[in-house]
């Protein structure tokens, strides 16, 4: 997968055919987008594109901090994954977020990224103050002689997938749902820190990783998880809270894994897969009522995710 850096000067070639949205999360609906825009690549002979913004897009407009559900390397591994060609990655700037509809598709996407056909969601807004709807997509792609396909809402139960929805599901720890609007168990990556060493004093030694500030924080407990070390998934038990019984501050991802063998792995970036909802978060009168929970945790975990269903994220991609 090539990765090309534009900004509203750019001249690209070849012609290709691009999805646009914000694929935070790549969830079914993202996914639905990406084979529809392969599926359009392919029979006209070109290549499959994404058009990606750097910084979420309500990052510049409300001047806030967007909580995401993938990062950037995460969302381009499922990228590559899903057969997509080349990202065009771009600013998502002051200047961009002026332009009219008109601007954006006649002269950005056409005139400078060469592109032939385009994919959007039914609900995909564009433009100064997101003045362009699917309507105004669908004339000004006419005008331009350009394809367009509009994906239809990917339902999960009654309602339409969206990542609003998924956000809600992992802080209210409704982990089976999220996995099954993304597709995937809900995955943070993060350096394994050297911790305090607790608990290797119950027998129970884990690695530790600082809750990194980009991420949705899921709703804090116990949680029955998959945790990648290389290449390797292990079954792990996570705990995602600020460990009460010991006063800890900050937020504090906890994993044993099970059947773990190799060399110490501070510093290597790890993967947990949060699987399913075990328990909320404890404050234990003392170390030995932890104890005691945690090795109960410890016996059902195993079986929690031996009887779900889900398809790991993918790793490394190639860029």
């Amino acid at each position: 997968m090539e990765i090309i850096q534009v900004d509203l000067e750019s001249n690209i070639s070849p012609e290709t055919c691009i999805a646009l949205g914000n694929f935070d999360g790549m969830h079914l609906g993202h996914q639905a987008l990406i084979r529809e825009v392969r599926r359009m690549a392919k029979a006209a002979n070109m290549s499959a594109s994404v058009l990606i913004f750097k910084e979420h897009t309500k990052n510049t407009l409300h001047g806030g901090r967007q909580n995401l559900l993938t990062l950037r390397e995460q969302k381009y591994e499922i990228l590559d994954a899903c057969g997509i060609d080349r990202v065009y990655e771009m600013d998502f700037t002051r200047e961009i977020m002026q332009l009219s509809p008109e601007d954006f598709v006649l002269r950005f996407l056409i005139s400078h990224l060469k592109i032939r056909g385009v994919v959007v969601g039914y609900d995909y807004r564009f433009g100064h103050m997101a003045a362009g709807n699917v309507e105004k997509m669908e004339k000004l792609c006419q005008s331009g002689g350009i394809d367009l396909s509009v994906i239809r809402p990917v339902l999960y139960g009654s309602e339409a997938v969206s990542s609003t929805r998924i956000r809600n599901a992992v802080r209210e720890g409704d982990i089976l749902s999220a996995t099954g609007m993304l597709g995937r168990p809900y995955t943070i990556r993060g350096s394994v820190q050297p911790g305090k060493q607790l608990g290797r004093t119950i027998g129970i030694p884990t690695a530790n990783v600082h809750f990194p500030d980009d991420y949705i924080v899921p709703k804090f407990g116990v949680y029955a998880a998959k945790v990648r070390i290389d290449d390797r998934w292990y079954d792990a038990a996570t705990s995602i809270g600020t460990n009460p019984t010991f006063s800890e501050r900050g937020i504090k991802i906890e994993s044993y894994l099970y059947d773990y063998e190799g060399e110490e792995f501070y510093g290597k970036v790890i993967d947990i897969a949060l699987v399913d909802y075990i328990r909320p978060e404890i404050r234990f009168p003392d170390v030995s009522s932890l104890k005691q929970q945690m090795d109960a945790d410890l016996k059902e975990i195993p079986l929690r995710i031996r009887d779900r269903q889900f398809t790991l994220p993918p790793v490394h991609a190639k860029m």
